[in-house]
């Protein structure tokens, strides 16, 4: 496994972490559909993603005449001008590339957390590569997020903003998409045992009319096995991996059925931080599966003229080349150093 040393941080006066990680209205917001879970009660309903991966995005995604033009691809070249002019003093302002053999962009990713041991073990110092994502976004980490204990009830133990350690497509897409992200919270809640973890994504936590949006991890336990549905195993998804679910349109955390399935993938962890010796590690499997992702050649050149054009592709086609032919160079801000537990506990 490779190691980086970290790199020398930017000043403390540009390292100041978001104010409303000190906002009590972030933790828990007003919106109507928020609630701190009741685990007994989603439990009950004996939740459990599929043990058949045949990806719901794939389904839903790039269908109809507006996806036929490639604007949407993760390498797209539409209106690539555009986003330069757009994004000044844009939101994510770094570029750096996978392939860089130098380790710039998961130095830059990838950070230490005061609080790190109130954070889950399954998203502890870890940098995740979303596999099968069809949004213009590839790395993120959760480790500089607001990190806190848990308490004998259950509460909301994090806050984070999608700003930050999140990277997107540098196209005209993954601009709009950082750009909304700028304003986009997201609240973190665990299961007792650290089987599930929920997140509440929202932006103006003070509206009472407005909704989150639930999204739910698993954490791959032994015994779990994943396969493609021609029954193929999924030897990367190890205990400790990740699945990526969303139930219905994500406004209620009850709902697990899996008739009802929308979004499902595994979030596949290229890099750890060893807190031990301040250095990245990379993960050699995972990291090359996404570095071949993001620097091979598509075969879809004649199919698409040149890339402009989706018109001849399935709807099967335009996911798959969606999600095997990812951006190398990355967009993204690197996360300020979190608030300490002692600023937060009480919130």
């Amino acid at each position: 496994m490779a190691e980086y040393q970290n790199m020398e941080p930017p000043p403390p006066a540009k390292r100041r972490h978001p104010e409303e990680y000190l906002d009590p209205v972030y933790w828990n917001p007003k919106c109507g559909n928020f609630e701190v879970i009741d685990w007994n009660k989603f439990l009950a309903k004996n939740p459990s993603p599929p043990k058949v991966f045949d990806s719901p995005q794939g389904k839903t995604s790039f269908g109809g005449c507006l996806f036929a033009p490639l604007w949407w691809w993760n390498r797209s070249w539409f209106c690539k001008p555009f986003p330069t002019v757009l994004c000044c003093g844009k939101p994510k302002p770094n570029t750096a590339r996978i392939s860089d053999e130098g380790g710039e962009l998961i130095n830059q990713l990838l950070g230490a957390n005061p609080n790190s041991s109130s954070i889950p073990i399954a998203l502890r110092n870890k940098l995740l590569w979303t596999e099968n994502n069809v949004a213009p976004e590839t790395l993120l980490s959760f480790n500089r997020w607001a990190w806190r204990s848990q308490s004998d009830e259950g509460r909301v133990v994090a806050l984070g903003t999608f700003l930050y350690d999140w990277t997107n497509d540098p196209t005209c897409f993954g601009c709009v998409f950082s750009i909304a992200q700028k304003n986009i919270f997201a609240n973190v809640q665990v299961s007792p045992d650290e089987k599930w973890i929920l997140l509440s994504t929202f932006s103006d936590p003070t509206k009472i009319e407005g909704e989150v949006n639930y999204l739910y991890i698993y954490v791959v336990q032994e015994g779990d096995v994943f396969k493609t549905p021609d029954g193929k195993v999924l030897d990367h998804v190890k205990p400790g991996d990740l699945v990526r679910l969303t139930w219905g349109d994500g406004s209620d955390p009850y709902i697990c059925d899996n008739d009802n399935l929308k979004y499902m993938y595994f979030p596949r962890a290229v890099a750890t931080f060893d807190e031990n010796n301040g250095v990245v590690v990379k993960n050699d499997e995972h990291y090359g599966d996404l570095l071949a992702r993001a620097t091979n050649e598509s075969d879809k050149c004649c199919e698409t003229c040149c890339y402009t054009c989706a018109c001849c592709l399935s709807q099967k086609d335009r996911f798959d080349l969606q999600v095997n032919n990812i951006s190398d160079l990355q967009t993204f801000a690197s996360a300020p150093v979190p608030p300490t537990m002692d600023a937060i506990d009480r919130l």
